[in-house]
Parts: C-alpha cells; sequence; structure tokens
C-alpha cells in the first residue's frame, strides 16, 4: 500500500517512536500494541503486554524486529486509532525539509487512505456495538464461512469488537461493508443491515466525489481484485509445488531488485491466503507480474496463462507497478508502468540503441530505471555513455558519478517530468540536495546543476531539455552504494571465474557483459548484494570449495572504475560439486553478499571445452 519514507538514524526513529506513543492514554497505548501484534509477526508478544513496559522499551522491540517498518505500522494503528492529531505531528517530525513535494503527495495519499480506513472501521464498531455477546459468536462463526475469510486464525477471530472490526477492514478493504451486510441479513438484523448501508452510501459519495478520494477507491479495488486473483492461482499448486513458489519468489524478489518479503514471514505463514495478503501488501501492484516470473521458473506457463487472462480480464491491459527502492528502506510516491525497450545493436563496438514509445502516465524502462511522467504520446531511444572521458574532470569539481551517463534523443512528444536513477544509499545522508547534482554534457561543455528533488532511487527534473545526462555526487564524506556482482566463466580447460564488484550501473554491466562475451565467455547471473556497500572499503572474495585458487588474495576496493573494472578470479581444476562464493569486509568477518554456484551450472561449458 502506501509506503513511508525513513529518518535518518535508528536513534532518531528510537526517539520519535517514543514521544508519538507518549502521547497516548494508558488505554490506547494497549489498544496500540494488540493492533500491532494483530498486524505484524512480532514474536515478543507478552513482552508487548508487560504492565511494566514503557513506550521506549516498545519502541526497542518494534525496531528490533520490524527494522524500517516500524514507522508504516506506526501510522497504520495510530490511523486505526483515530489519531490523526499524533499521525500529523508523526509525519511532520519524520519528514525532511527538503522533501516538502514528495512529503506533501505521501501525506495526501495517507490522509485520506486514513479517513477512508477509520470511517469504515468506525461504522463496523459501531454496528457490532449493538450486538449482543451471543449474537457477536454467531457473527464469528457466520464470518469463517465467508470465501474471503476462511484463513483468519482462532486468535483473530475471536479478538474484541475494536480489534474485529479492524480484521474486517484489513482482509476486506471497501467489500467489508458488504460481507458484514451480508452476515446481518442471514442473522435478520435488517435494522443493522439498513443503517450500515445508509451510512456506507454516504461515505462513498462523499470519497467519489473527491479526486482523491476516488483514486483511493480505484486503488482498493485494484488490491482486492489482486488477493483474488493470486489467492485463486496459487490454491491450484502442491504442497511441494507451494514450497519451491516461496523461495522463488523470494530469489525473484531479489534478482529484481524489488521489496522483498522477509525470509521468517514466509517461514512464519504457512496458508496460502497469509502469503497472498503479505505479496500484496509488500509488492503492491508488481504482485502479480512477480507471481507470473515465478511461474516462467517454474515451467508452469499454464499458470502464467490463467494469471495474464484472469488479470487481464479484471484489470485492462494497463497496469501500473509500485516504485522500487526497498533496498534502502523508502519507496516514491506514486505508480510507475514499466515498458520494455526496443533494442537496436550493430556489429561494432557501438552501445546498443534502446527505443520506447508511451502513452499518456507514468513509465519505468525496464533495463535503465529511467523513469518518466508525460501528458501527450512521447518517443525517445538513448544509448548509454561512457564514463572514461568524463572521470578527471568531475573529480576536479569534487564530484563522482552517481547514476548511469545517458544520451537520450527525443523523437515525438514531450516530457513534463524524467527521473534520473541513482545508485546512492541516501538513508543516512543529511541535507541530501546538497550532496547530489545533475550532469549536463552540451557543445558548450559540462554543467553541473544542484538537484531540485531527490528519492531513494531517483533525481527529478521538470520539462528537461536533452543532452547527455547523469546524477553526481560530492565527494569526501562517508558513502554507501548499491551494487551488482558479475560472474563470468571462462572458455579455458578447467573452472577460471571473474567476479566484478560494481555500482549499480546498468550502462556499466552492458559494457562488461559485451566485453566478456566477445570474448566467449558465459555469463553466470546470480542476486546482487541487497546491502549497500561503503565506496573504497576493500572486500574479500573466498569460495568453499576445496583447493579453490582466488587472486588477489587481498581484496578489491570498490570504487567506479578507471577504464576496465578489476576483478576477481577464481580458478578450481577439478570441480565436480556445488559450492558458494561470499564478499567479506576486509575490516569484518561477516559476509555482504554470498551465492551458490551449481555444478549443473558450470559443467556445460568446461566439459564442451575438454571434449
Amino acid at each position: 500500500m502506501y509506503r513511508l519514507f525513513q529518518v535518518a538514524t535508528v536513534a532518531a526513529v528510537k526517539e520519535l517512536l517514543s514521544e508519538t506513543l507518549n502521547g497516548l492514554s494508558d488505554e490506547e497505548f494497549l489498544t496500540f500494541k494488540s493492533l500491532l501484534l494483530s498486524m505484524t509477526v512480532l514474536t515478543s508478544g507478552s513482552d508487548l503486554f508487560s504492565p511494566e513496559q514503557r513506550t521506549s522499551e516498545t519502541a526497542d522491540v518494534m525496531l528490533m524486529q520490524l527494522g524500517q517498518q516500524s514507522v508504516e505500522f506506526t501510522v497504520k494503528v495510530l490511523t486505526y486509532l483515530n489519531r490523526t492529531d499524533l499521525v500529523q505531528r508523526f509525519l511532520e517530525s519524520s519528514s525532511a525539509p527538503n522533501k516538502k513535494l514528495s512529503v506533501h503527495e505521501q501525506r495526501s495519499g495517507l490522509s485520506h487512505k486514513g479517513s477512508y480506513l477509520t470511517a469504515v472501521k468506525q461504522l463496523l464498531l459501531e454496528t457490532l456495538n449493538d450486538l449482543s455477546d451471543e449474537e457477536l459468536n454467531r457473527f464469528r462463526e457466520s464470518m469463517i464461512s465467508q470465501k474471503n475469510l476462511s484463513h483468519i486464525s482462532w486468535t483473530r477471530l475471536h479478538a474484541d469488537r475494536l480489534l474485529l472490526a479492524h480484521v474486517m477492514v484489513e482482509e476486506l478493504n471497501q467489500q467489508s461493508v458488504e460481507v458484514v451486510s451480508e452476515i446481518l441479513k442471514n442473522m435478520k438484523k435488517t435494522d443493522l443491515v439498513q443503517r450500515l448501508t445508509d451510512r456506507s452510501s454516504v461515505l462513498k459519495e462523499e470519497l467519489s466525489a473527491d479526486e482523491h478520494g476516488a483514486a483511493l477507491l480505484k486503488a482498493i479495488a485494484a488490491e482486492t481484485a489482486d488477493k483474488q486473483i493470486l489467492l485463486e492461482t496459487l490454491k491450484s499448486l502442491s504442497k511441494t509445488d507451494f514450497a519451491k513458489f516461496t523461495w522463488l519468489l523470494e530469489l525473484t524478489c531479489f534478482q529484481r531488485g524489488i521489496p522483498q518479503i522477509p525470509h521468517y514471514k514466509l517461514d512464519y505463514f504457512h496458508m496460502t491466503a497469509e502469503i497472498v495478503n503479505l505479496m500484496v501488501e509488500e509488492l503492491g501492484q508488481q504482485c502479480v507480474e512477480v507471481t507470473k516470473e515465478v511461474f516462467r521458473h517454474m515451467n508452469r506457463s499454464d499458470l502464467v496463462q490463467k494469471l495474464s487472462e484472469t488479470s487481464s480480464a479484471s484489470k485492462g491491459p494497463s497496469r501500473s507497478v509500485k516504485p522500487e527502492g526497498r533496498g534502502s528502506g523508502m519507496q516514491d510516491s506514486g505508480g510507475w508502468t514499466k515498458l520494455e525497450p526496443e533494442v537496436k545493436s550493430s556489429d561494432t563496438d557501438e552501445a546498443p540503441t534502446y527505443s520506447l514509445q508511451s502513452d499518456v502516465g507514468h513509465f519505468e524502462c525496464s533495463i535503465s530505471g529511467l523513469r518518466w511522467a508525460c501528458k501527450e504520446k512521447v518517443g525517445f531511444r538513448y544509448q548509454f555513455g561512457s564514463w572514461d572521458g568524463h572521470m578527471e574532470r568531475m573529480e576536479s569539481r569534487r564530484y563522482s558519478p552517481a547514476g548511469p551517463l545517458m544520451d537520450v534523443t527525443v523523437t515525438a512528444g514531450r516530457f513534463d517530468e524524467v527521473h534520473l536513477p541513482h545508485w546512492i544509499c541516501i538513508d543516512d545522508i543529511p541535507k541530501i540536495l546538497d550532496k547530489l547534482a545533475v550532469l549536463h554534457i552540451n557543445d558548450c561543455g559540462d554543467v553541473v546543476e544542484k538537484a531540485s528533488e531527490v528519492t531513494p532511487s531517483h533525481v527529478k527534473l521538470t520539462e528537461p531539455i536533452f543532452s547527455p545526462k547523469a546524477v553526481l555526487v560530492k565527494v569526501g564524506f562517508p558513502l554507501k552504494i548499491n551494487c551488482n556482482v558479475l560472474i563470468y566463466q571462462t572458455n579455458t580447460a578447467f573452472l577460471t571465474l571473474h567476479v566484478y564488484l560494481i555500482p549499480r550501473d546498468p550502462g556499466l554491466q552492458q559494457k562488461m557483459d559485451q566485453r566478456e562475451l566477445s570474448y566467449g565467455y558465459k555469463v553466470i547471473r546470480k542476486p546482487d548484494p541487497k546491502v549497500s556497500l561503503k565506496m573504497r572499503d576493500c572486500f574479500i572474495l573466498t569460495a568453499s570449495a576445496d583447493k579453490a585458487e582466488i587472486y588477489p588474495k587481498q581484496g578489491l576496493k570498490l570504487q567506479y572504475p578507471y577504464g576496465r573494472p578489476n576483478f576477481y578470479e577464481m580458478y578450481i581444476k577439478n570441480p565436480d560439486t556445488d559450492f558458494q562464493l561470499r564478499l567479506i569486509p576486509e575490516k569484518d568477518s561477516h559476509p555482504v553478499w554470498e551465492c551458490a554456484v551449481r555444478k549443473d551450472e558450470y559443467q556445460s561449458l568446461t566439459q564442451g571445452k575438454k571434449s
């Protein structure tokens, strides 16, 4: 759903959470913890309900087990408690002054979403309060028979009236009123049905008359449709295939660099419906496309086809995706439709040309990560440029590359906005607008402009005039970046791998693929590091295989390369098993990246050469 931003440090988050929770009464504080437990998989439930526990201790438990999601869940629970004053103060305290526009957009969306959910929950709560204890038990029994509620656990089903109203809204969204009305009809409570129907109709009319409210209802309807589509599709899997699906789901999210469902949640929830809820919550409108990709990995083309037909029938051909950038703990506001570019390659060493066309809306190129917004049809093409001829000039101005260098040519229409991708982890960087800039290269030379708006993954340009462009970052302060690990198998008789650690630059990766493949080498694609890595730190590559030789032994420094990037060379004379590769910081013993290289992956090429 709506993802919130992250404040600068863990200490700041803890202080913000504690101050916010202190604004609750004792009764509200207990309800806050009850709702929190019902919405998450916190394992310290008994500690949370300890009468002696204070707000700072609750904040500690939340940060320890929920991490950066503590902010999101806090706002959710406060919204359900009707404490919009605390929500407002919480948002203002956690927002940076230099992100006024995006924060306003998030606050606007949250406000309308919160108003809707709060109003519906209040309607349901008032209705449930008019039931006797006996009638309430009959109501709970009827809930079990509902198709969309049969998966609810006994604990949640036998919660008090407030939590029961919350469960209904969480599970059914705008359909909750209809389901409750149907149950009450069967219970012969026609007076409550009439009152609930009348009040919900007024609420829908008010929201539909408002632009944001209409968009919200549409988004909620889309989410509900996604849940139903996925639920029906996944139920056709056997237990073995379902276990394989959950494993591949995590891997697929990792490979695409999109929000991941924490592994402990996949282990905790075993029911299909709970997995679906997690997918929709974590992946948003990407959930259907990600599921298709997982089915492709499973060779289940039948389910890919079924999912495509069902989702097309329910939502039409155009689907938006939630913005990415979960690796930095944040997400941008709005939705972006991913488009696959047409690729034209020449026989020379010239970089491939990527061409795209789009209608009105918000779009993202699946190769480069470039995003654009337009109010008319547009067409354009681009190529990745090389930083080789610009590095010295940039360093003389105390800047270094922070994103791919892209040369864009507009062939039709015009852009209202363009968002250039960057690989900087901005979480711990105060005054980020002072640190990032945009490079324009034209006939008169280099022009460096300050960034006007920065998100965790992009820098925004309004009504841009195109020339080769890229994001820059000032040098001279600690910096973490998102990285790629590239693995190539040489065509020698024995197993030799070249392993590169580079910034997440699709242009640089394209260049390396072209170069290594030109030698007849084979790409072994593996997931990239989940965590951001510190620039100029040294990392050592290790292998679990016996007699593996790796050079250099002392490790390599992470930096944007001059010319050809340096690489690790791993050699094994006669490998015959799977083995693991790990990257370990020179100053630490904990790996920041690891992968499994399987026998089947490397033997085909090696055996071909031996024969």
